[in-house]
């Protein structure tokens, strides 16, 4: 399918069924006249007062509510320009180099989200619910107006941002269309639909999802609140798109609604496939497997049980991606999967590493970027991943390495299940004795760090960069709200320290600086004070003991540098334990003593002033890493 908009797929859809309902969300239910009609008066709006130097720009979108991000992307598109939606949630930083990679002209926001979006750049910004009462007296933009973007290009599409930082890829209509008359055949969908969106908008699912529905004349459910098979029972969605760890949590709950089941975002294993499709007691109900990049428009391949030749011995060990999607290809070369886009065109890689059995479905066996290396040797951890998948004390498993850190190691972050005993995680030598004879013997985990859950991108996949290390090696450290063994050995050893430190402070001040605490002659309350003042220095002095004990181990975790975390380290502890004897040497020197009063502050004032000033480097060297959990 080539030639024409996508949106004009909507726009007939409008004029055929004008009262039939295109949007549920959860306060309101829009039907598509309304819908069309909203958007169109944004398009004029935008025409008329977006500064957009010509057709086929680029407005960015980052609004708060889905569907009022639905109604700008059908009035960038109707007004002729590329949309391209950015996550409001998106750190500050990280939402401007978005917008500069999409090259934004200009962005449609809300009001209270100006303050973020701003970027001094001059972009011109608008706010439909701050000028709702303009665009409301807009006359709508024609529909024939839509000409203008024919074959053109539609939107700007970022990547999950798992092998690095998000790129954008700039899509067409042409990339849309085919990819809508390939959905359509897989899917079946009908005006009689209703399609749950579950992914944010700012993910390519959700661009898939709202074109399905809306060019097949369906009706668009989208929700803020968490999914449940109630609501999707109660609001009658007959198809549902979602993420795995959405699927998870409605493993136990049957929804009589659905007749079709789409999860993408992430590989989907075989066992919790078959568990969903227990769940759709409806005849011929399907639970499918989707995958596909941004540089296909999330439109790459399908796959369904039924595609199988056979059983498999152990489905909670694979994953598998299925068969291309009409008018799209999946090639294998060297082990990676390249797709090529359902317009055609060239062969894009994924990442993704794959193998297929002869004619079968392709089965997902990993990412190039997951691999690690250990003492020279490449460790496939999908492998030992899905080695783990059917040990009974785990519900969800990562193996990484420790990010270069000294000695080496891989190590296993796990999210215990219902069945594990006490909620604990397995101990290392239990991996050990379940991965025998599966995965060699370099490849078994060193060490386990238990999570009450792994933690996401906005694409919804592992963030692997927020995956926390353990401080000492060979330790099994326990992550999340529950505190851990790690956690209180670490504080336990800082208490250790940090009081006996403290007592030896109080007691050897009066040997060391003679005279430095004499309070005789001081009159109250000056005095009073004076001894708060030894309180302060000695509680300093015995927090810098304590946290020079374990605060490396503690900053290792947030920054990779270990080189600048080691200085940053050290130059906390100084900042701390300089007070003391820093007070004490100053009260015991002469003011018009300039030799001494001079050397003091060289050796004291003056690397303080130092110290601040690594600290806040590493501060600021540290930010990238802990924003990777946006990418």
């Amino acid at each position: 399918m080539t030639g024409g908009s996508i949106h004009q797929l909507f726009e007939e859809r409008a004029r055929r069924t004008p009262d039939h309902i295109a949007v549920i969300t959860d306060s309101d239910r829009i039907a598509y006249e309304r819908l069309d009609t909203e958007a169109g008066r944004l398009a004029a709006y935008l025409a008329t007062n977006g500064g957009l130097p010509h057709s086929g720009s680029t407005v960015a979108i980052c609004a708060q509510r889905p569907a009022e991000v639905l109604v700008a992307i059908l009035a960038v598109l109707k007004a002729g320009h590329a949309y391209a939606v950015v996550d409001p949630g998106t750190p500050a930083q990280e939402l401007h180099r978005l917008l500069a990679l999409a090259h934004a002209d200009a962005v449609i926001t809300n009001g209270s989200l100006l303050p973020r979006v701003d970027d001094g750049r001059g972009r011109t910004a608008i706010c439909p619910d701050t000028a709702a009462a303009d665009i409301a007296h807009t006359e709508a933009a024609p529909h024939d107006a839509a000409g203008r973007a024919s074959g053109g290009p539609a939107a700007v599409l970022f990547t999950a941002g798992t092998t690095g930082s998000r790129t954008a890829v700039a899509t067409g209509h042409d990339r849309l269309l085919a990819a809508y008359a390939a959905w359509s055949q897989v899917y079946g969908l009908s005006p009689e639909d209703r399609l749950l969106v579950t992914a944010p908008p700012a993910a390519v699912e959700f661009t898939g999802g709202w074109i399905r529905a809306l060019c097949s004349g369906a009706t668009l459910v989208l929700t803020e609140r968490p999914v449940t098979a109630g609501r999707i029972t109660a609001e009658q969605v007959t198809v549902a798109d979602m993420r795995p760890a959405t699927a998870a949590g409605l493993l136990d709950e049957e929804l009589p609604s659905l007749r079709l089941l789409a999860v993408g975002g992430a590989p989907l294993r075989l066992d919790e496939q078959l568990r969903l499709q227990g769940l759709l007691p409806a005849v011929g109900a399907r639970v499918l497997s989707v995958y596909g990049t941004a540089e296909v428009a999330g439109c790459g391949t399908w796959f369904e049980p039924e595609q199988l030749p056979g059983p498999v011995a152990h489905p909670e060990r694979a994953a598998y991606l299925g068969l291309p999607f009409p008018g799209v290809a999946a090639d294998l070369r060297k082990g990676r999967i390249w797709l090529t886009p359902p317009e055609g065109g060239d062969a894009v890689p994924t990442g993704d590493i794959g193998r297929r059995q002869g004619e079968g479905p392709l089965e997902f066996r990993g990412r190039t970027a997951d691999r690690v290396t250990i003492d020279g040797r490449t460790v496939d951890t999908y492998r030992v991943e899905t080695a783990l998948a059917d040990h009974p004390h785990i519900q969800d498993v990562v193996i990484t390495g420790d990010r270069g850190r000294t000695g080496s190691r891989l190590i296993a972050f796990v999210v215990p299940s219902a069945r594990a005993p006490f909620g604990a995680a397995p101990e290392a030598a239990s991996l050990r004795a379940g991965l025998t004879g599966l995965v060699p013997t370099g490849d078994v985990p060193a060490a386990v760090v238990r999570l009450e859950k792994l933690p996401l991108n906005a694409a919804g996949k592992v963030d692997r960069a927020e995956l926390p290390l353990p401080p000492i090696p060979g330790a099994v450290r326990a992550s999340g709200k529950s505190g851990g063994s790690d956690d209180a050995t670490e504080g336990a050893i800082a208490a250790a320290v940090g009081v006996s430190s403290g007592f030896l402070a109080a007691a050897l001040t009066g040997v060391i600086f003679p005279g430095a605490t004499d309070l005789t002659g001081v009159p109250g309350p000056w005095n009073a004070l004076f001894v708060l003042l030894y309180l302060a220095e000695w509680l300093a002095f015995a927090v810098g003991m304590g946290f020079l004990a374990v605060g490396r181990g503690v900053m290792l975790r947030r920054s990779e540098s270990r080189g600048l975390t080691t200085a940053a380290h050290l130059a906390i502890v100084y900042l701390l334990v300089a007070w003391w004897p820093q007070d004490n040497l100053y009260r015991l020197t002469a003011k018009t003593d300039w030799p001494q009063q001079a050397a003091l502050v060289y050796a004291f004032n003056v690397p303080l002033m130092i110290a601040a000033l690594i600290v806040l480097i590493w501060v600021v060297a540290s930010l990238p890493a802990v924003r990777q959990r946006d990418r």
